[in-house]
């Protein structure tokens, strides 16, 4: 003989999760199911489509992220173009990065090297930003100095 509800033993929230039901499901009629039905082969249609989403080179995604970073650590002395003309370093003959004038030949391993061991009045960046976050700048720097350089594009040798 099954037990009545009151006769099961169970007592407080132990009985309330016994005898809890399920919330019902609505019925929407057969328009929804029939939108459904034309819906879900659609999206696999465009799922699955023959050519794959373009993607940027990884060249272009380091300059993009060089980019990021000398916004946040180079601008304040190098302008946010490049061309040096700020209060801090507008004084100095090597801030403007857009010129061609460079301390050393304008390679991509003396960029390196100069925004790794920095020359005063430049700061060292060693230690302050991850070698990634350095080869990144790099790309972005040297695109500022050689916009038009084929080499540019590929965001140079850097070591």
């Amino acid at each position: 003989m099954r037990p009545s509800p009151n006769e099961d033993g169970l007592k407080g929230p132990a009985r309330a999760r016994r005898w809890a039901t399920l919330p019902r499901v609505r019925d929407r009629g057969p328009a929804a199911a029939i939108v459904g039905l034309l819906v879900v082969p659609l999206l696999a249609v465009l799922a699955c489509r023959p050519d794959p989403l373009p993607e940027s080179g990884s060249a272009d995604r380091d300059v993009t992220a060089g980019r990021r970073i000398y916004e946040r650590k180079c601008a304040s002395c190098h302008n946010a173009n490049g061309d040096g003309k700020t209060i801090v370093a507008g004084h100095f003959p090597y801030a403007n990065l857009t010129d061609g004038r460079w301390r050393s030949d304008g390679s991509p391993a003396a960029i390196e090297a100069q925004i790794r061991h920095g020359k005063d009045p430049m700061p060292k960046f060693e230690g302050k930003l991850t070698d990634e976050e350095i080869r990144q700048t790099v790309a972005y720097v040297f695109q500022l100095s050689h916009p038009a350089d084929p080499q540019s594009r590929a965001g140079g040798s850097a070591p």
